[in-house]
């Protein structure tokens, strides 16, 4: 192989890694978005005590205290939106503090495990917080109001 033939194939190498890295970005971008592991129906989780609000990028996440069935304290981690989505709809950091009970309306992971796709909050004064998405399915595309 000649010095010009070899220079032409590695000429073109990063363009192939770019093309290569987007591909394989662009299907992770839309796995992290998917709403796969959620049940398409709501369950509502009432006299839920507040752990944590993170209010963080790219979605925040609450974390709560909640009797079941069988009156043992389960632990449940909620996605939401981002802040800047959560605010749109009225949140902001302060709006749930460690301690607070709250009724939390949710779409439950598929595999029972204790996490979820937030779909609302009510506060113990009535106040209601809508996710950044609330629909009346996750796979729907028009927020519920």
């Amino acid at each position: 192989m000649s010095w010009h033939n070899t220079r032409r194939i590695m000429s073109g190498t990063p363009c192939l890694a770019l093309v290569a890295a987007l591909a394989v970005s662009s299907g992770a971008l839309r796995a992290h978005h998917s709403t796969a592991a959620y049940e398409a129906t709501t369950i509502t989780l009432k006299n839920a005590v507040v752990k944590k609000l993170a209010w963080t990028n790219p979605h925040s996440v609450l974390s709560f205290d909640v009797k079941d069935t069988n009156g043992r304290l389960t632990t449940w981690m909620v996605e939401s939106g981002s802040p800047s989505a959560l605010s749109r709809t009225g949140w902001n950091r302060n709006s749930l503090k460690a301690g607070d009970v709250i009724t939390v309306e949710l779409f439950p992971a598929k595999n029972d495990a204790k996490v979820a796709r937030l779909a609302r909050v009510v506060t113990a004064d009535g106040k209601e917080l809508l996710d950044s998405v609330y629909k009346a399915s996750p796979f729907d595309t028009i927020q519920k109001k």
